[in-house]
């Protein structure tokens, strides 16, 4: 019945003396669902690739050992975990351990990140396993899923609000994170906006300051004053991290083969001292300890 509602999955007990007490809530809603579970007694739960979907698993009681990829997370009602899709997981859930879960489409995801970010996303989202679940840049998240539960529970089908997806995107260490910096601010001019959408659409091309401008509608040196007081950076230092970001969000979702040289060079770093400098300074790691970082998490 579970594995209906989820994915086809190997499930074991670990205990000879204990027995089987499991509960399962669900309430689907459009391409997400939430649920309650318990077993009752200590399983050990191998779903393999998720494949179609992230799972966020959040403990109410007890706790349980979670491996995606490569990290493992002891998790309980201060560390729920997120499952990326495309790593392998398996789990051990203790007897005393009850959760609410978020199944959430993969597709959605992306699709939700693609029209915020106003990127087309060639790698895939791939989350950090660990949600810290006091971390106060998850408060709104937090308030609004509790929100959606609360409904579930009153036989309310919960609204599947890409406001939720979005929250959780911006707040939760993942491949994307690093663009949600990139956003225009609030009160943007039109100018700056399309500047904005021209970076980030060409950013692999060998733009100039003339070319952005004369495509956004502005004179070179208005532009260069607009995106001085709006993001204190220069539209050329603009597409210079552009690029950065796009680097981060390559090595973080890359395969076991790929490696630092070819994905600077795929998007125009020529220089790769200068590179690695230049992504130490934004992100504050270089670019080798991301791809081990991000290796670490395969299987």
């Amino acid at each position: 019945m579970v594995a209906r509602k989820y994915c086809a999955h190997k499930l074991d007990m670990m205990s000879g003396d204990e027995k089987l007490d499991a509960v399962h809530n669900h309430v689907a809603a459009g391409d997400l669902s939430f649920n309650y579970m318990r077993y009752g007694g200590k399983v050990e739960i191998k779903p393999g690739e998720l494949d179609q979907f992230y799972l966020i698993q959040i403990p109410l009681r007890g706790g349980a050992t979670v491996r995606n990829g490569n990290q493992t997370v002891d998790s309980s009602p201060d560390f729920a975990t997120i499952l990326n899709p495309d790593l392998k997981t398996q789990m051990v859930w203790h007897a005393d351990c009850e959760m609410l879960l978020v199944q959430v489409d993969a597709r959605r995801v992306k699709k939700e990140a693609e029209q915020f970010l106003g990127r087309q996303l060639s790698a895939p989202i791939r989350f950090e396993p660990t949600i810290r679940m006091k971390a106060q840049q998850l408060s709104l998240w937090r308030q609004r899923l509790r929100n959606m539960f609360r409904d579930a529970d009153r036989g309310i089908t919960p609204t599947t609000s890409s406001e939720m997806i979005i929250e959780l995107l911006e707040a939760a260490p993942s491949n994307v994170q690093c663009f949600f910096d990139a956003r225009p601010p609030e009160l943007a001019s039109g100018q700056i906006r399309k500047a904005m959408d021209i970076i980030k659409a060409n950013f692999e091309l060998e733009l100039t300051l003339d070319d952005i401008a004369r495509a956004a509608g502005a004179s070179p040196r208005a532009l260069q004053y607009s995106f001085k007081a709006a993001y204190n950076l220069t539209p050329m230092q603009m597409l210079r991290l552009e690029r950065l970001r796009w680097a981060r969000h390559l090595l973080l979702a890359a395969t076991a083969h790929q490696t630092v040289t070819q994905i600077a060079l795929d998007l125009g770093f020529q220089h790769l001292g200068r590179f690695a400098q230049e992504y130490r300074e934004a992100f504050g790691e270089t670019p080798n300890q991301t791809l081990s970082k991000s290796k670490a998490q395969l299987d």
